[in-house]
């Protein structure tokens, strides 16, 4: 058993990726080992808040967690902004005042968060979090040096601690990775797919495991941090749509038009769940205000629905981890030749326009055999368990060290 000199600190920028990294925290936790959750970026700049049952889960866990209240700060600026934005996360948090004043505050924030070093800020949280421990490894899902409370935290614990990454999205498209400065660059890498193990091959410590947040193992424990319920009719198909912004789109306009027909149609249950980054705050489109969902997270949404649709967010393994029915909009995306399921995916799941998107939903049945092996070779390296996988690394690790 690992004594209590070992730390496993999380740096998670984002609810995306909190979402990631918070099942290595329970694993972690599992084994004894002390784990604190450093919510950055994207939570300093009040753009969210942590989902419910992730705090819930890292309560009953007694894992910690630190927000820009608890960072260590110095200098005039850096304090001033603390105490504004601790006025600020009330506001944010509180039901009483209106969303519109809420907006107003954290684009209050973000003008102001582009004073403060946050370079200097990430150092100091680095070093509070070395204190009395002779081992530390800090999971985080990616290093990118233009967000400087990470880059700063990060660059402290290079060669303090091990940094093990991994990932913000399963790897499933082909892309190529530039070799970056080891000094800017993780230790280790928990990678997903034999595809992903090659793009990092300038690293010397990696292994496959798999997709942690993709595991039936996972979905079974958030689910019972889960209460809301939503009720559904065997008459009614629950057709989940999994946004994306306007940049990763490839025409705005048609989205939006087509989600308009599908929210008209009578014999579906629209939903459609925006991204968390760069749609958390944007108004519904006129006439989808009631199929937009800004509360539901994204395994309660994909819980409740039938069908889930998508062109570019990899939300969509939710679906596959849940045995659900998965359309793919290619007409919609950007990037359509660049997957790598793309040669193997059934036709039926390939939506190539409107017409076949209206006839593939006419002919669903609820009782139809679903295939979506080509997506699970993605998550689930050779058939394996990611959750056995992570954990056997770990053993392995941490008696080695």
């Amino acid at each position: 058993m690992p004594n209590n000199k070992i730390k496993a600190i999380f740096y998670a920028y984002s609810n995306n990726a909190l979402d990631h990294l918070a099942p290595y925290a329970y694993i972690c936790r599992q084994k004894k080992i002390p784990c604190t959750v450093i919510y950055g970026e994207d939570f300093v700049k009040l753009k969210l808040i942590p989902k419910e049952n992730i705090a819930k889960i890292f309560e009953d866990l007694n894992i910690q967690t630190s927000d820009f209240a608890s960072f260590e700060k110095h200098g005039f600026s850096q304090i001033f902004f603390s105490y504004i934005w601790s006025l600020a996360f009330l506001i944010v948090k509180s039901k009483i005042f209106p969303n519109f004043f809420k907006r107003k505050i954290q684009g209050l924030i973000n003008k102001i968060y582009d004073y403060i070093d946050g370079e200097t800020i990430g150092r100091n949280i680095a070093k509070k979090q070395l204190q009395n421990s002779e081992k530390v490894f800090v999971f985080t899902d990616g290093w990118s040096r233009n967000k400087k409370i990470q880059n700063g935290f990060l660059s402290c614990m290079k060669g303090r601690g091990k940094i093990i990454s991994t990932s913000h999205l399963p790897w499933h498209f082909h892309y190529s990775l530039s070799v970056p400065d080891p000094s800017f660059c993780e230790d280790i890498a928990l990678v997903s797919n034999k595809w992903e193990l090659d793009a990092k091959n300038f690293l010397d410590q990696k292994e496959i495991t798999g997709t942690l947040r993709y595991t039936k193992k996972w979905v079974t424990i958030l689910d019972q941090y889960n209460e809301k319920k939503i009720s559904v009719t065997d008459q009614t198909k629950n057709v989940l749509i999994l946004g994306h912004t306007e940049l990763h789109t490839s025409n705005w306009e048609r989205m939006i038009e087509l989600f308009i027909q599908l929210s008209k149609r009578q014999d579906i249950k629209l939903t459609i769940l925006p991204h968390v980054r760069g749609m958390s705050n944007m108004e519904p489109p006129k006439g989808l205000e009631k199929a937009w969902d800004k509360i539901s997270t994204l395994d309660i949404a994909v819980k409740n629905s039938d069908i889930v649709m998508f062109w570019v967010s990899s939300g969509f393994y939710e679906a596959v981890v849940r045995n659900k029915k998965v359309f793919y909009l290619s007409f919609l995306s950007k990037i359509d030749e660049k997957f790598l399921w793309r040669k193997n995916v059934p036709s039926n799941i390939v939506i190539k326009n409107e017409l076949e998107l209206f006839s593939a939903l006419d002919n669903y049945n609820k009782n139809d055999k679903i295939d979506n092996l080509c997506f699970e070779k993605m998550i689930w390296p050779d058939g394996s368990d990611p959750w056995i996988n992570v954990s056997n690394f770990l053993d392995k690790y941490i008696k080695v060290n």
